[in-house]
């Protein structure tokens, strides 16, 4: 047996084309369109993949809620960003944002942004975001960084404008 015919023997056993082989012609029929089928959904989809965005690896939490309303910067909803931090000692920080609804480019936007828990003291948990008649309250639970035993938990009250009240401190 020749080279080209073991070559061809295995091509057949492996359901790969062989130019002699009439299997060959038949697997071409039903896998090219298959093949061209994914290689258009490959080519579609890789700009999406490409455009989007990107969550930073250190963001613990991202909860959104409420409604606010001003007259210079439009109206949108409030969010809440919690960010863990460190190795040892790993701590949260918190950041309330006022996001704008998308424009005509359709593209949304922070119109303000005010830290509610500096890194650093607590390790926090996801937020809970309750609706309120001036805007929204933001309930966080966790521990000290320091003394896992000392539990924690902060209120704040966010209004529009980028206004935050103090409900509760962490360290309270």
């Amino acid at each position: 047996m020749s080279r080209h015919d073991l070559h061809c023997d295995l091509g057949r056993r492996l359901l790969f084309t062989c130019a002699n082989a009439p299997r060959s012609r038949e697997l071409r029929r039903i896998l090219a369109p298959a093949l061209l089928w994914l290689a258009s959904l490959w080519a579609v989809s890789a700009p999406a993949l490409a455009q989007a965005p990107v969550v930073e690896p250190n963001v613990d939490a991202v909860v959104q809620a409420g409604r606010w309303s001003e007259v210079e910067a439009g109206e949108g909803s409030y969010r809440v960003v919690v960010v863990g931090q460190g190795f040892e000692h790993v701590s949260t920080r918190v950041l309330a944002q006022w996001k704008a609804d998308g424009g005509e480019d359709g593209q949304a936007r922070i119109v303000h942004e005010a830290e509610l828990v500096a890194p650093g003291n607590y390790s926090l948990t996801a937020p809970k975001l309750t609706t309120t008649a001036s805007g929204v309250r933001v309930e966080l639970r966790g521990v000290a960084t320091y003394d896992s035993r000392r539990r924690v938990v902060c209120r704040f009250d966010l209004a529009p404008g980028g206004k935050v009240t103090v409900v509760r401190a962490c360290g309270l």
